[in-house]
């Protein structure tokens, strides 16, 4: 949203718990100290919540030359910026029983393989084993969002959790923590109704005991 800066995320926070705002979360006040602790781990956590559109991106990965030493025969090293996975559409490999190349047709004659996260055996980083051929195609959440690039309503909600963060360091005071605990339950249910608002249904995964009587 133009206009939506870290600052005035910040400054909304700090006007729920009744505090003094600041010109910049590096600032040597108490509120902007109390943020500076908790602003990004909030923010992960608010984006893992659930599938933000603003926070979605698409990658091709592909397979690591290292391979699993047992079990899956690739490994596919995740975006620096990977948060969480993403429900995949029909036209990705990762489409839960979908066919990658007649889109909406169920594969037939296939078994189905898991796939799961873990970290790469040198301890570079995270990534997808699998079995599926290389690449992979992907859709997940991203942790490199400009805060410009936020929702409005999810903006709102970012706020109230980070006034919950910080709410008891700076005012001692479980009624106004509690107020902004109901505040945050009703503009985050918004939040998540206008990004679904946005969305097309996600398309159901089909069924191993459906595809074996085709």
């Amino acid at each position: 949203m133009a206009g939506t800066t870290q600052t005035t995320i910040c400054n909304r926070a700090l006007q729920l718990c009744g505090s003094q705002p600041i010109n910049s979360i590096n600032d040597n006040s108490r509120g902007a100290r109390a943020l500076q602790t908790c602003y990004q781990s909030v923010l992960y956590n608010e984006l893992r919540s659930n599938f933000w559109g603003f926070s979605l991106k698409r990658a091709i990965l592909p397979a690591s030359t290292t391979v699993p030493s047992f079990g899956p025969a690739n490994y596919y090293p995740l975006p620096p910026d990977f948060l969480m996975l993403a429900p995949q559409d029909e036209y990705m490999s990762l489409s839960f029983g979908f066919s990658a190349t007649i889109p909406n047709q169920p594969n037939v004659n296939v078994i189905y393989r898991d796939y799961k996260i873990e970290q790469m055996p040198d301890g570079s980083g995270m990534a997808i084993v699998s079995d599926q051929p290389s690449p992979l195609y992907i859709r997940y959440i991203s942790n490199a969002i400009n805060e410009g690039n936020f929702d409005p309503s999810f903006s709102e909600a970012f706020a109230c959790s980070l006034a919950i963060a910080i709410c008891e360091e700076l005012t001692q005071n479980t009624q106004k923590l509690a107020q902004i605990e109901q505040i945050y339950i009703k503009v985050m249910g918004e939040a998540r109704k206008r990004n679904a608002y946005e969305k097309q249904p996600t398309q159901s995964p089909v069924d191993p005991y459906i595809v074996v009587r085709l």
